[in-house]
């Protein structure tokens, strides 16, 4: 055990129960996450999840170029964009941890981030979009999920903050890989809240205007999607209220709707279709 850390082993735990015991009657209790789970413990969880997904060659087979100039020019163009997504954001509004950007070779439409700065985007995603300010506005939003904590408190939730803080201060690493493990496919198919996603719209539609892109990149991909089943029953808002939310908040800003109107020179189509036309 390590002496030098055992003082917070102890008193973590406890000072957890006291917060757990006054506030679980009142709206604070949702908050009181982020005084118990730390970037550090976000950071390990998202390298426990990493090693998990990596060892998952099957369901996750991580995008590898080869010796294919022409992929390894699409796998840097997508992680070089999602490191300019994130290099816009102010030092103070995001976690102090690096991100780590990696590519699923598969064509399904999804993508998804999860604590600790990992993002993954599948290549399927990739190659029904059109143009590089979609793909900045997916990317946005991935990262949007990590510097809000959405994935954290998605785990709080399922777990209990108390089993969580438990794991993360003990000893024993096979605690925080059962942890994680019990949370994989709740943290690959995005099944956090409704209101986290349409948060997550939001900052990701701002995190792509600040590098220049065009703010309604993610809208104009919903766009293309049908709305499906129920929306109270989905863990995602309908694609026809995202476009909607989407455009409200650009609409409700000069310099979002100056970059949208300029689109032809912000949607940044033609270096788009240089590095992804290859792997269509």
């Amino acid at each position: 055990m390590d002496m030098k850390n055992a003082p917070l082993r102890i008193i973590r735990p406890v000072l957890l129960l006291a917060c757990l015991f006054l506030f679980s009657s009142c709206t604070l209790f949702d908050s009181i996450s982020t005084l118990f789970v730390t970037e550090q413990d976000e950071v390990k969880l998202g390298t426990e999840f990493d090693q998990q997904l990596h060892d998952s060659t099957r369901t996750f087979p991580v995008y590898n170029p080869g010796n294919s100039a022409a992929k390894l020019a699409f796998q840097n163009y997508v992680t070089h964009l999602a490191d300019s997504v994130l290099a816009g954001i102010p030092a103070g509004k995001k976690p102090g941890y690096p991100f780590k950007f990696t590519l699923i070779d598969q064509d399904i439409d999804n993508a998804f981030a999860v604590p600790g700065g990992f993002v993954y985007i599948y290549t399927g995603i990739i190659k029904h979009m059109q143009n590089e300010s979609e793909l900045a506005g997916v990317l946005g939003h991935e990262i949007a999920h990590v510097t809000q904590h959405h994935y954290r408190d998605a785990m709080v939730k399922q777990q209990g903050l108390s089993l969580l803080v438990q794991a993360l201060v003990g000893d024993d690493a096979g605690k925080i890989t059962e942890l994680v493990a019990s949370s994989f496919v709740q943290l690959t198919s995005l099944q956090i809240s409704q209101g986290n996603e349409s948060d997550a719209d939001a900052y990701g539609t701002r995190y792509e205007a600040a590098i220049g892109r065009n703010p309604m990149g993610i809208a104009n991909f919903f766009s293309r999607m049908q709305d499906q089943g129920i929306a109270i029953l989905s863990t995602h808002p309908q694609p026809s209220s995202r476009v909607a939310d989407v455009t409200a908040e650009v609409n409700g800003d000069a310099t979002l709707q100056a970059l949208a109107a300029d689109s032809l020179n912000t949607n940044y189509k033609s270096r788009f279709e240089q590095y992804v036309g290859p792997i269509r």
